[in-house]
């Protein structure tokens, strides 16, 4: 009976380890939060290490017994999904396997044919950033999604450019404006929700859904659209652009390069994103959030690093009103702000951004060497968040995370 127990033990090490060696990677959550969907890094040299992972051999990770999607990216990095209560432990098994097929649920693409549009989306929410065929200041765009967690963009951008449909529109132009108007609308036209989503959130130019800009002195700085990108990374799991912008001076200061790296990962509505500049040693620095009232409804939190605007929506809709609802946007920082306020533009300025009425901004320090990282991101209340009140409670989740990070140890 012994002999047989021991070997049976030593069957199951065997099937564990698929023929071989095998990684465990404890992954604590030592706040009082549930995490839900975060995802999780660790080295893939030391995973191909531990492993012996040779050149076309791929390997499985597993939670418990059910296997766990992950995703290899550009900086060495092997990420994978976790969800654990407060105060919660897991152990997530590595071993050589082959693993089974992921759907896409967060990607991007470039779109030349539509001003060198960059645009990305998880499962939750979209976005978008100009390029230089727009040659003006614009901040960060939204694409809003609903009843799928599956990508929609490339399908909004396919219909606004088909070649068929551009052609019926043109055509019903020279006969009937009208038709032409509710055949874009209904047929061609992002700007409209046809059940998945739409573009309705109005930026112009100004810092948007939460761009960074330097200060000079009192005044900020705008950044122009991106000069040069490189999508790093293409999901499944994980999207990262690296974004280049054209060199500026500011002051005595000349020739200064602005690089934003963007990530969006499966499972949150924020994007993380890391600012540097070349020949700029210290400078002040704001994130801004574009205001279209003067509701009072902004927050702006130093303490807790976080500012949030719930933003109205536009109707491109010529010949009816349609209630496309409220934007929430937030910009999350890891640690407190050294101010954030709301500023309003003067009645001249609001009539060259877009007739919007200021921001809401958080302010912040940029030292060379060492990137300026915060999150930006949205939601929209005809999806998952209904209210403000929600969005700000998520806001404070996920500002709590960031200053708590889950803990990682492989074993």
């Amino acid at each position: 009976m012994k002999r047989y127990i021991l070997s049976a033990v030593a069957a199951i090490q065997f099937i564990l380890s698929g023929c071989g060696s095998v990684l465990m990677v404890e992954v604590s959550n030592p706040s009082d939060i549930d995490r839900d969907t975060e995802l999780v890094e660790v080295s893939l040299d030391d995973v191909k290490k531990t492993l012996n992972i040779k050149d076309g051999e791929t390997f499985i990770v597993k939670d418990g017994a059910e296997e766990v999607s992950y995703q290899q990216t550009y900086d060495g990095k092997v990420v994978f999904p976790a969800q654990l209560k407060a105060q919660e432990t897991k152990t997530y098994t590595f071993a050589k396997g082959t693993p089974a097929e992921v759907v896409t649920q967060v990607c991007g693409d470039h779109y030349p044919k539509r001003v060198d549009d960059l645009c990305w989306e998880n499962d939750l929410i979209g976005f978008r950033t100009y390029g230089f065929k727009e040659d003006a200041p614009s901040g960060y765009d939204i694409f809003t999604k609903r009843s799928t967690d599956l990508p929609v963009i490339p399908e909004f951008y396919r219909r606004a450019k088909d070649p068929e449909l551009t052609k019926i529109h043109k055509q019903l132009k020279k006969t009937d404006k009208r038709a032409a108007d509710r055949f874009n609308w209904d047929s061609l036209s992002f700007h409209v929700d046809h059940g998945f989503g739409c573009d309705v959130y109005a930026v112009g130019p100004t810092l948007g859904a939460g761009t960074t800009a330097l200060l000079d002195g009192e005044n900020i700085v705008y950044p122009f659209c991106y000069d040069k990108f490189e999508i790093l990374d293409d999901g499944p799991l994980r999207f990262t652009i690296k974004l280049v912008f054209r060199p500026f001076n500011l002051g005595e200061k000349e020739n200064i390069v602005e690089t934003r790296v963007i990530s969006l990962d499966l499972g949150t509505y924020f994007n993380k994103t890391e600012i540097s500049f070349e020949n700029l040693d210290r400078n002040p620095i704001v994130a801004g959030i574009v205001l279209q009232d003067k509701d009072g409804k902004e927050i702006a939190d130093a303490e807790k690093g976080y500012i949030a605007y719930p933003a109205p929506t536009m109707n491109f809709d010529k010949h009816q009103d349609v209630d496309n609802g409220i934007i929430f946007v937030a910009s999350v920082f890891p640690e407190a702000l050294a101010k954030a306020e709301t500023v309003y533009f003067s009645d001249e300025e609001s009539k060259t951004r877009n007739n919007s009425t200021g921001h809401v901004l958080a302010y912040s320090e940029y030292e060379s060497g060492k990137p300026f990282e915060y999150y930006w991101g949205a939601a929209w209340d005809h999806s998952n968040v209904k209210s403000y009140d929600e969005w700000i409670s998520i806001v404070e989740k996920f500002s709590a995370q960031l200053r708590t990070p889950l803990i990682v140890k492989m074993k």
